[in-house]
């Protein structure tokens, strides 16, 4: 029985072995857990594709025949473990690219079907045992994904067993993805379609008009020259709310400012009263909530508003905001041990402002303009410089598939893969829990 509490993707303490020879560990990066979400129709976040970094070597056990599959037990171990599960626990869907081979190993039975879908990267020609080990998988519920499959294998696996596909959107002009999607949906007509590397707005339109279903890439991240930016009335309020708190003003101007905006007060008083805070009694006023919740607390609640505003948050905002939590967790989980305490909640506030130019659709130093934050925060934001950089750094690179920054940050600031993997999953988590409040 595969043991569901098993943790993440641990380094080992003795010589791995490649090729035949022993050789002795990195002491570099090696197997840091990477997401890229996975968004829907309308930009929803629908789920994140998980890997491992996958350039460097890593112990070779019995029973595989690649460095590439050991790999993949490892990154099903991580889709096993018990806190990783609970990131699917609001219907997120979790891909995982692995080899063909791999599709044989036990691991696969004790999926999460319900969640995770598999991806084996590179079938092109299944011979007869892999037929067979399919059907099985479809037989238990295991969702197949295959990357730009062509005729040949359509012609070789029953159309039901293929649930998604996959297109590379950089490999085709607005005709040629025309043409390519029409064949796709002749082949698989059950079949859900997710374009990749979609990096601009341009091309999530063109995909989206295409029909295609999921969509990965940069796009919802991206500024768009088009639309107007989104710095109203309500998110101006919120600034100078912020200035005041980051400036520690007196409680009584603070409460003088909520008392200007009937909305804001009522969210702070709605806040504060939620049922997460477990109060033993009810705070009816903005001056006594400014004090419960003190100068921090109450800048990292109004920082999130920023993400709101006074209307509903549509699509691309609310994904703006879970991956702007994730970033700010990550980063501030990273920190706990390494910054001193009264410098640690900068960590969160950059990783959460670290998306304020795509929330706002302007430059970065527009957006922050309004803002009175401090000098290392600023420089974290704009010029990826300073003490709180190499933190946010790290947590875009393990979201864009970026090895060579994970290598570079890694190394130069002694960031471990237990370390990494643990804050970036306690990040997934925390995210979602607060959403879901």
């Amino acid at each position: 029985m595969v043991d569901h509490h098993l943790r993440l993707v641990k380094n080992d303490a003795g010589p791995t072995r490649v090729g035949g020879r022993a050789s002795q560990p990195e002491t570099g990066p090696m197997r840091f857990l990477i997401r890229q979400p996975i968004f829907g129709a309308n930009q929803r976040l629908a789920g994140y594709e998980l890997k491992l970094r996958d350039s460097v070597p890593v112990p070779v056990v019995s029973g595989v025949t690649s460095l590439q599959q050991m790999r993949d037990e490892m990154l099903l171990t991580c889709a096993l473990n018990s806190d990783v599960q609970q990131v699917t626990s609001d219907k997120l869907l979790l891909l995982l690219s692995l080899a063909p081979e791999t599709l044989h190993s036990p691991f696969i039975e004790f999926l999460p079907k319900a969640h995770v879908v598999v991806s084996p990267a590179g079938l092109q020609s299944p011979d007869d045992e892999m037929k067979v080990r399919l059907g099985e998988l479809g037989r238990m519920g295991v969702r197949l994904a295959l990357d730009d499959p062509d005729e040949g294998i359509a012609l070789k696996l029953p159309p039901a067993l293929c649930r998604y596909v996959r297109i590379d959107s950089r490999k085709h002009d607005t005709l040629s993805l025309a043409r390519h999607v029409d064949k796709l949906r002749a082949m698989y007509p059950l079949a859900k379609l997710m374009a990749t590397h979609v990096d601009s707005d341009e091309m999530y339109e063109c995909c989206s008009r295409f029909g295609f279903d999921f969509f990965q890439g940069s796009f919802f991240a991206e500024l768009r020259p088009s639309t107007e930016s989104k710095l109203d009335g309500s998110r101006l309020r919120i600034m100078e709310l912020l200035n005041l708190v980051i400036s520690h003003a007196e409680v009584g101007e603070i409460e003088e400012k909520f008392k200007t905006d009937a909305a804001l007060s009522y969210r702070l008083l709605r806040y504060i009263n939620s049922p997460a805070l477990l109060l033993q009694h009810p705070i009816q006023s903005i001056s006594h909530a400014v004090m419960f919740l003190g100068h921090d607390q109450l800048y990292r609640w109004l920082a999130l508003l920023l993400f709101s505003g006074d209307k509903p948050a549509d699509p691309r905002t609310q994904s703006l905001l879970r991956n702007a939590l994730v970033r700010a967790r990550f980063t501030e989980n990273l920190g706990q041990c390494r910054i001193a305490p009264p410098r640690r909640g900068g960590l969160f506030i950059v990783g959460l402002l670290s998306m304020l130019d795509a929330l706002l659709n302007m430059p970065m130093a527009e957006a922050i303009a309004g803002l009175k934050l401090p000098e290392e925060i600023v420089f974290a934001l704009l010029k990826r410089a300073g003490p709180l950089a190499p933190y946010l750094e790290l947590a875009i690179a393990c979201e864009n598939f970026d090895r060579d920054t994970i290598n570079h940050c890694s190394a130069e600031n002694g960031f471990g893969p237990d370390e990494v993997n643990f804050a970036h999953v306690d990040a997934l988590i925390w995210s979602e829990r607060l959403l879901q409040q």
